[in-house]
């Protein structure tokens, strides 16, 4: 099994690349710099290349989470609010249509909780973080 020691990846990079959703790219780590890269599909990423990066063994996709795990990072953050309005609100949001959107113009009108979700957030995508590269690049390391 190929280890990466040699890896050291920025975390906020690559918490991006797991919270992003794109149609005409995606997020990829070069195996040889541990950069996160945004790669449009069908492009070379190297200045002198012609081979698209699909075809290099050079960069590793990103694959970004599941709408359903998403989902459950706000649910568990409702779950640490104690009980009041707030607490709610953005229960009542993930009960409607498109909760996603409905969860985040509810925070905006709570911004002690808005200023809350954005680091249990940032907490949160730094675990998937750290779990992705377990598992997909042992040995390498997060740099924060």
């Amino acid at each position: 099994m190929a280890t990466f020691e040699h890896l050291s990846i920025d975390a906020g990079d690559l918490r991006e690349a797991l919270n992003s959703h794109m149609d005409e790219a995606t997020w990829v780590v070069d195996l040889e710099t541990g950069e996160v890269i945004m790669a449009p599909y069908g492009e070379s990423l190297e200045e002198d290349g012609d081979e698209p990066w699909e075809e290099s063994e050079r960069y590793m996709v990103v694959t970004p989470l599941e709408s359903h795990e998403g989902f459950q990072i706000m649910e568990d953050y409702v779950e640490t609010l104690p009980e009041g309005e707030g607490a709610r609100a953005l229960e009542r949001a993930l009960r409607l249509p498109r909760p996603f959107r409905c969860f985040k113009d509810t925070l905006s009108d709570f911004p002690d909780l808005r200023e809350r979700w954005f680091k249990f957030h940032d907490a949160k995508m730094l675990e998937y973080a750290q779990a992705w590269l377990e598992d997909n690049l042992p040995g390498a390391r997060l740099r924060l």
